[in-house]
């Protein structure tokens, strides 16, 4: 495998991770919020917009997270401890201001 190869592949992982972990945890919270345990928020477009803004506010937090808190941890356990670490914190962030 070239070098160039690897070093592709590396922050490809650098940046899906964080944007998947910050997928799931978004998604979970409208899930819980915006659709009322169900998946008809999908239906209209407004929701959507919110969905997209709460991705970019998670994104940076999650990628944070992932590059200075677990640089080491790779593949499905770097995504578990990132959604492990920030959905309490965030659920505990939303009790705390509501």
């Amino acid at each position: 495998m070239d070098q160039t190869q690897v070093l592709s592949d590396s922050r490809k992982s650098e940046i899906l991770l964080p944007l998947f972990s910050a997928f799931l945890i978004v998604n979970f919270l409208f899930f819980i919020d915006e659709g009322y345990y169900d998946f008809r928020w999908m239906a209209e477009w407004g929701n959507w917009l919110v969905f997209g803004i709460y991705m970019i506010m998670f994104f940076p937090i999650q990628w944070g997270i992932s590059h200075f808190l677990f640089p080491r941890l790779t593949g499905w356990k770097k995504i578990a401890a990132l959604v492990g670490l920030t959905l309490p914190l965030t659920i505990l962030l939303f009790w705390i201001v509501s």
